[in-house]
């Protein structure tokens, strides 16, 4: 079982079969190909994005339906190849820390095939916010402390 460092978990084991496949660029990462996802905590909304070869590359996501219970995805925006909509594992990027408003990116989603782990970044024509907040106003945060300056 392959092994790689991570900039939250340290040095993991991953299984070859949950790499996930980046055929279509995460924007601003057109040499980052091979990503795991990771959880962020016991009973967190939030996972890790790690790339497999740069250790200190890590987006953190979540899936929109959680705070955004109404967001679709226009299917006739994405590639043949990611398959039917049912077969789709959705994420957003999130912006933390540095003295932003927590946010996720509902314009710009991940999206991957769940059965052959491939997908990528998509920008969508749908008026979706860039930074919708991930928190009403006045009430408390459960995002990552230590998010750093990566999205």
């Amino acid at each position: 079982m392959p092994t790689i460092d991570t900039r939250f978990h340290g040095r993991i084991a991953i299984d070859d079969a949950d790499i996930l496949m980046v055929d279509y660029e995460i924007l601003g990462f057109p040499q980052e190909r091979r990503f795991v996802l990771l959880p962020h905590q016991a009973n967190s909304p939030f996972l890790y994005l790690q790339s497999v070869s740069t250790p200190s590359l890590a987006f953190i996501c979540i899936d929109p339906l959680l705070r955004f219970p109404e967001y679709q995805l226009p299917p006739n925006e994405l590639p043949e190849p990611l398959g039917e909509a049912s077969e789709w594992a959705v994420l957003c990027l999130c912006t933390m820390g540095n003295g932003h408003t927590p946010s996720m990116n509902l314009r710009s989603p991940l999206v991957f095939n769940r059965r052959t782990r491939r997908g990528g970044q998509f920008v969508l024509s749908l008026p979706y916010p860039v930074q919708y907040p991930l928190f009403p106003e006045g009430t408390s945060s459960e995002a990552p402390s230590h998010a750093g300056t990566h999205p």
